[in-house]
């Protein structure tokens, strides 16, 4: 029985030749693509705060005010953590790379330390401390701002902040100047929000020329709540 021969119509002998030639070339941009879209996924889930959609605002002060007493204890304690530390992580790493930094570091003190309520101990109600193992908030803010300037954060992009809850609870946060605005680093929560979109109202911040130095806040406003 003879073999029946496939009939080739004119032009589809070269049709099929040049799609072979385009396959690989199409699978190839296919495969860039998934992992160009992978690696976006990637860095959406560590990234909590696209930059084209970051507000500017930063927090506004008011006039000089005492320090918290607690914080002017801190610093007779520990000078060298309330001087003025020069550096500037924006020339030498990309937005990404500074955001990425600050929320690594925002994860690993909220899990580094254990929650614990300050007590009273020879009349002193509130102590911060510095590498704690156990504290409340304005330790794990103490040790953000520590492990960022070890990092080369300035001291002036680098604030504690005093606020009140929407429950009327006294709180304190880190305040981080990235890229123009003012963000809260907070135990109470691992992402990283505006200082207007924590629900807090803030009440003092430290200055950024000197850290022993705090103002208040200018009409201090709560923005979104902690959801």
């Amino acid at each position: 029985m003879a073999q029946r021969q496939t009939e080739t119509r004119p032009g589809q002998g070269s049709s099929r030749r040049m799609r072979q030639r385009l396959l690989p070339g199409i699978h190839g941009v296919l495969a860039a693509c998934l992992m160009a879209a992978a690696l976006a996924t990637s860095a959406a889930a560590v990234q909590p705060l696209p930059p084209a959609q970051m507000p500017a605002a930063q927090v506004p002060l008011s006039g000089q005010v005492l320090p918290p007493l607690a914080h002017a204890r801190f610093c007779l304690r520990h000078p060298g953590q309330c001087a003025v530390r020069g550096g500037n992580p924006q020339p030498a790493r990309s937005a990404q790379a500074q955001l990425a930094e600050l929320v690594r570091i925002n994860l690993a003190v909220n899990r580094d330390i254990t929650p614990q309520t300050d007590g009273t101990a020879q009349g002193i109600a509130d102590e911060w401390l510095l590498n704690a193992v156990r504290g409340d908030c304005e330790d794990y803010a103490l040790q953000k701002r520590k492990r960022l300037m070890n990092s080369g954060w300035p001291s002036k992009s680098l604030r504690l902040a005093t606020v009140l809850t929407p429950e009327g609870a006294g709180h304190a946060v880190l305040i981080a100047r990235f890229r123009g605005g003012d963000f809260a680093l907070d135990n109470l929560t691992n992402e990283i929000r505006p200082w207007r979109e924590t629900g807090y109202r803030f009440l003092k911040i430290q200055s950024e020329t000197d850290p022993k130095a705090w103002y208040s806040v200018a009409a201090p406003q709560a923005g979104g709540g902690l959801s």
